[in-house]
């Protein structure tokens, strides 16, 4: 087993179900790891320093998420822009 096999990473991940999509994570984050499209706020794996600078201006708490992922294996980006989340009326 390759030791790269068994490092983690403690991914910071945006919640699509609690985000309002207010833009104050990606606007405050200063190595400029938060990006979206039409339906997502992500956190680059790659970019992100764990500042966390981000966190207590989100108005909801939705970037407080955190997933110990296999490092091999960290959502990408792209990942995260897929996920769906439900409409609120």
């Amino acid at each position: 087993m390759d030791i790269a096999d068994d490092q983690v990473l403690k991914q910071h991940l945006i919640d699509p179900e609690i985000c309002i999509r207010c833009n104050t994570c990606e606007a405050t984050c200063p190595v400029g790891a938060i990006t979206h499209d039409e339906r997502n706020y992500v956190v680059d794996p790659a970019k992100c320093k764990f500042c966390l600078a981000c966190i207590p201006p989100c108005p909801t708490g939705s970037i407080d998420n955190w997933r110990v992922v296999p490092l091999a294996k960290a959502y990408t980006v792209a990942e995260q822009l897929g996920w769906m989340h439900c409409r609120r009326s």
